[in-house]
């Protein structure tokens, strides 16, 4: 049986015009890149971070896990399946989104969605260190560039707003780290057989379940209330987010295969800084541009090499922060 990286999709199959999937990736890049403009909302909003991703999984998952009702689609609950979705939603979910807003308060949201680039950098550092993939100069010249990236803006006293924020710039590393974790536990624990949408709503109840007791014991809950403000829309958008750009991800996997998927997160990252510009006015300085660059050359030395070089490089899982 092929696997699903060897598998011809409609797109190469001259089935559907290419038109169709690039809109669908133009559009979950959009989507993507306002959710970090969303979390910031809600940040500066006032709701904590873990109250924020317990509405955020529970929300979404109930939206993934009733479209897989309707599509007929059964969501196992062995002890297989189980282990999958809470490993994967404490590493894929429940940490690092928790870890994004708690710093998004001290970042521009532009400055904040250049750490989504790192995510198949850091993956495959730790590929490397696995022994899954073999050394390649090229790709390992992409981790430096991102490397330098970092420095540009974590050194320079003018790269940022405030140059005491650049440690949480450095913190805010710990979301792409745990994201790119996902990846090889994804790949690694993956029951075999089994629908992408169903271990996609088993993920995200599983993170919303174990931040139930921690969402109570610290007394953060966080109700939303009339009239309707910051943190409201910001808790809502990122809701509708999440459970929408599942459903375009998936259709975009089947469309076209995970290599033209891996595009997105150039999408995200312009798209991020372009909300941050329209919603809060930022500006950045000629150090986060030139950190920008280098971290879309490292981005592309590491993704688009291994595209072309296995066919089906392309990132398996979303690199939403949602």
């Amino acid at each position: 049986m092929e696997s699903p990286s060897q598998q011809i999709t409609p797109l190469a199959a001259g089935q559907v015009s290419p038109v169709l999937p690039l809109g669908m990736i133009l559009t979950l890049g959009s989507l993507w890149g306002l959710a970090f403009s969303f979390s910031k909302m809600a940040a500066n909003g006032g709701v904590h971070p873990v109250s924020y991703t317990f509405w955020q999984g529970l929300a979404a998952g109930l939206v993934v896990a009733a479209i897989c009702r309707l599509r007929g689609l059964h969501i196992p609950l062995g002890g297989a399946w189980l282990r999958y979705y809470f490993t994967v939603g404490l590493t894929g979910i429940a940490l690092p989104n928790v870890n994004l807003v708690a710093v998004i308060a001290h970042l521009p949201a532009g400055v904040m969605v250049l750490t989504i680039p790192f995510v198949p950098l850091i993956t495959y550092g730790i590929a490397i260190g696995l022994k899954m993939e073999q050394f390649s100069l090229p790709r390992f010249a992409g981790v430096i560039c991102g490397l330098a990236g970092v420095a540009l803006i974590v050194l320079p006293r003018a790269s940022l707003p405030d140059p005491e924020a650049a440690p949480w710039f450095l913190l805010a590393l710990a979301t792409p780290a745990l994201y790119a974790t996902t990846n090889v536990l994804a790949s690694r624990l993956r029951p075999p057989d089994t629908r992408s949408m169903p271990l996609a709503a088993g993920m995200l109840l599983a993170a919303a379940t174990m931040l139930t007791p921690v969402v109570f014991l610290m007394d953060v809950l966080y109700l939303p209330s009339l009239p309707v403000g910051e943190a409201e829309i910001g808790m809502l958008g990122q809701i509708v987010i999440s459970s929408v750009a599942y459903l375009i991800f998936f259709e975009v996997l089947r469309l076209a295969g995970p290599v033209f998927m891996s595009f997105t997160g150039y999408i995200v990252t312009l798209t991020g800084i372009a909300w941050g510009v329209l919603l809060f006015g930022e500006s950045h300085s000629p150090w986060v541009w030139g950190a920008a660059l280098l971290i879309f050359a490292g981005l592309a030395l590491v993704n688009l090499r291994r595209n072309a070089s296995s066919g089906g490089g392309g990132q398996g899982r979303p690199p939403s922060p949602t």
